[in-house]
């Protein structure tokens, strides 16, 4: 017969989607029912109308209907309060006995690590080379994570060529909120957006700015902008290992950072100094992507391969990273960019990545002890 130590243990194999653990170690298990076979489970979301509850709603009632002599499975579902959420937090960051002490991340002298505040999981877009996409890749990346009802973010840390203000069809000075924080300027599908371009007095002049000046800049425009709670900043970042990448590498708690690449040899080659330059920052590495991988012709159908064989899977086997996809080249990209409409846009493989980033973050959480921040006490449908 099932009764509700029989269905605790069948709980123990489920995981919480967005942590990586399993929900009965988390507490996320608030009650169980059992009568004459019909059993009843409530669990306790971390994000109110959390848009992967139907995902774990699934998984809880799959486990329990594999103890056999169950009639009928329902999962209600509450939120935690935001002081059991503390106390989640807590748990996670406690190192368990089989782990190995965390080394702490290279921050160079006089740089202090900002915090997280009331965002979840921040990603930086890099690509050592200029020109292979990371603006496309990480305003389509947004927008799909925003389709699925996450609260997002976009970072433009690139000061010297900002585009995503473009792409992303914003305009107009961000205004400081009541305690003197940057509001961030909104996207018409709701992404928060901060760069450079949407400050200065003259976006086409251009920015000619010492190291440091630069590395205060990048740290002004995550830290004193009210981002409020969101579940993904996304930070583009601009080509090279320069000043730029090293003050977001280093002041900034990344969660993951995703490699952009292209076809040819020069770009794969260059590629690899920004790749090495992430493991150097002991930045968790998501995978690569390879933008303009090819064209697909729209009279015959046939793959045309303009910048040479594809090298994005090969490239990141060499550097031992996962190959998240190939996004072909669409002369739509370039229209809607220049319109400030990619958010309108969308493709199979950037669908594919954002489900990737969902189960890559999560294992990440699980292996690095991460923090769990205030953000997981939103409502992502609003």
């Amino acid at each position: 017969m099932v009764d509700k130590n029989l269905v605790i243990e069948r709980l123990k194999g489920v995981l919480a989607p967005e942590i990586g653990r399993n929900i009965v170690d988390l507490n996320m298990v608030r009650d169980i029912v059992v009568v004459d076979g019909n059993v009843v489970v409530k669990i306790a979301l971390t994000v109110a109308h959390c848009p992967l509850a139907k995902t774990l709603q699934t998984d809880v009632e799959n486990a329990v209907r594999k103890l056999g002599d169950v009639r009928s499975v329902k999962v209600d579902t509450t939120t935690m309060t935001r002081r059991e959420l503390e106390e989640l937090k807590l748990k996670l960051q406690a190192p368990s006995p089989s782990s190995s002490p965390r080394t702490s991340s290279p921050v160079g002298p006089g740089i202090e690590r900002l915090g997280k505040r009331g965002v979840r999981s921040i990603i930086a877009i890099i690509s050592g080379k200029g020109g292979v996409g990371k603006s496309f890749v990480t305003s389509v990346l947004a927008s799909e994570l925003r389709r699925r009802g996450y609260e997002v973010g976009v970072l433009d840390a690139d000061l010297t060529g900002p585009s995503i203000a473009k792409v992303l069809g914003v305009a107009g000075k961000p205004f400081k909120g009541p305690d003197g924080s940057i509001v961030p300027v909104k996207t018409k599908t709701g992404i928060k957006v901060m760069s450079i371009n949407l400050v200065l007095d003259d976006p086409s002049m251009p920015v000619i700015w010492r190291g440091p000046i630069v590395n205060s800049v990048i740290r002004q425009l995550y830290w004193d902008v009210n981002w409020g709670d969101l579940h993904y900043l996304l930070i583009d970042l601009p080509p090279g290992t320069s000043d730029a990448p090293l003050t977001v590498f280093q002041s900034l708690p990344l969660d993951g950072v995703i490699v952009v690449s292209s076809p040819q040899d020069l770009a794969s080659m260059i590629v690899s100094k920004a790749v090495n330059m992430a493991k150097k920052m002991d930045a968790p590495i998501l995978g690569l992507v390879e933008n303009m991988s090819y064209l697909k012709c729209p009279s015959c159908g046939e793959r045309v391969n303009l910048f040479g064989e594809s090298k994005g899977e090969k490239l990141a086997s060499s550097l031992e990273l996962p190959f998240l996809g190939a996004i072909p080249l669409d002369p739509s990209i370039a229209q809607l960019s220049d319109e400030g409409r990619i958010e309108d846009y969308s493709n199979p493989i950037i669908v594919d990545i954002a489900d990737g980033l969902r189960t890559r973050a999560a294992k990440r959480v699980e292996q690095l002890t991460h923090e769990l921040p205030i953000a997981w006490s939103m409502d992502p449908a609003h």
